[in-house]
């Protein structure tokens, strides 16, 4: 059974989304310390005779009552910390979409605060539990209440940066920056820079010459629906390669199979061996919802969600769509100086082994600009924000697939604005912003 490297990569997707990797991590490496500490103080301090009468000499029962207040302190503060999360993201999501707990559930500042807090408890009780040990067991604690009295000092402190954080990280300007570096984290590792003009030439499509010479094929059916999450090219070409087949896969990260549809074809000269197909199965990872792993998308779709709630009768923050706009644009404007995915993949023999389904520049910009064109019909300055955003974009583009959208984008704009009741002054400047953008192509 071969490592998937893909679904590895889903697990850390998971765990960094998860409220509970980082402060367990936390809460063990505080069981860790709260054993040192204990073993130091009980074993190693007394055999060098150290007199430290503010440490050493304190009465148990004054140590105890202390390690119980502070205890008591932490896990009330971990309550209050987890009631201003759940505020946090029941705001963030009325405000800018359910999909956007994610995000909020993802930072680290947030996790390693509700570690913290539980960290300070648990070492605490443990601390207690210690010292309340009888003879022969029982020992002076020292340094385990100097380290229980430092995590509550920066527990304070924690606390304060806490607040700070959570009213920074619901604020709209920096909810949509947070997901646009997510956006262009991922731009980075699924795109990558053109070193050269020739690079921008489209790959050939694959003709029907490529499976003449292969007389059998075997459709390979989804076992359960659910969203394409990863699919490892690498692996399925080596598999290819050792049975001598074309895989052709039918999908790609982001869509949605159905149970019992083809997700994939394998096309051979002789028998197909069963076992490719469970292989293809298990390269191809389905899932309950989408993940950014190898789908450039999913960010994206997340600054259209927040454009069109920020365009809305109940939220209507005009600034908030302009600012989804202007990053989705500068995102647009670099995809125009990268690389896509190859949909042919061949072994080193030259030979076709592996055909995958990939995004093209046109599919990834009208899935940033088709919505919120439709949905700031009625709304001028969104609309000029838009024109001007294209613009921008027709000094990138580079080549006719990214100029021929500009162009679909800004004729279908002044067709909905044609049918808009507008003053004369606002049609004027939206008529003379795509004329300027029309003349760029005569």
């Amino acid at each position: 059974m071969q490592f998937n490297f893909m679904k590895y990569a889903l697990l850390i997707e998971k765990a960094r989304s998860s409220f509970w990797f980082l402060p367990g991590f936390m809460v063990l490496m505080s069981i860790l310390l709260a054993i040192l500490t204990v073993c130091i103080d009980a074993f190693f301090i007394p055999s060098l005779d150290i007199s430290i009468p503010i440490i050493y000499k304190m009465d148990i029962e004054a140590i105890r009552s202390l390690l119980a207040m502070i205890a008591g302190a932490m896990i009330t503060v971990t309550s209050i910390a987890f009631s201003i999360t759940i505020v946090a993201l029941t705001l963030a999501s009325s405000q800018f979409g359910p999909r956007l707990l994610r995000n909020f559930m993802m930072d680290i500042g947030t996790q390693f605060v509700l570690g913290a807090f539980i960290s300070n408890f648990l070492f605490c009780i443990l601390v207690f539990c210690a010292i309340s040990f009888q003879e022969p067991y029982a020992f002076k604690p020292g340094l385990t209440v100097i380290i229980a009295v430092a995590m509550t000092c920066i527990s304070v402190g924690v606390l304060i940066y806490f607040i700070h954080h959570v009213a920074k990280s619901i604020q709209a300007d920096i909810v949509i920056d947070d997901v646009y570096r997510e956006l262009q984290s991922g731009i980075e590792k699924l795109f990558p820079a053109i070193q050269n003009s020739e690079q921008t030439v489209v790959s050939p499509k694959v003709t029907d010459s490529d499976f003449r010479v292969r007389s059998n094929l075997q459709n390979v059916l989804s076992t359960c629906s659910g969203y394409v999450q990863t699919i490892d090219i690498e692996k399925l070409l080596t598999r290819a390669n050792e049975n001598e087949v074309l895989i052709e896969c039918h999908f790609k990260p982001g869509d949605f199979v159905v149970e019992d549809s083809v997700i994939a074809t394998i096309h051979c000269d002789a028998s197909i061996d069963k076992n490719i197909i469970k292989d293809v199965l298990d390269l191809i990872t389905l899932g309950a919802c989408r993940t950014p792993v190898q789908d450039p998308e999913f960010a994206i779709h997340q600054l259209v969600e927040i454009a069109l709630r920020a365009l809305s009768p109940g939220i209507n923050d005009p600034y908030s769509a302009i600012t989804c706009i202007d990053k989705l644009n500068a995102t647009l404007c670099v995809l125009t100086k990268r690389a896509f995915p190859e949909k042919q993949h061949f072994d080193q023999a030259g030979i076709l082994r592996v055909i995958s389904k990939v995004p093209t520049f046109k599919y990834i910009a009208k899935a940033a600009f088709d919505q919120i064109r439709q949905h700031a019909n009625n709304n001028v300055s969104v609309t000029i924000r838009l024109l001007v955003s294209l613009q921008e974009l027709m000094v990138f583009a580079g080549n006719d697939e990214q100029k021929h959208f500009v162009i679909s984008q800004t004729k279908m704009i002044k067709e909905q604005q044609s049918k808009q009741s507008l003053a004369e002054e606002d049609l004027q400047e939206i008529n003379t912003k795509v004329d300027a953008i029309l003349s760029t192509v005569d």
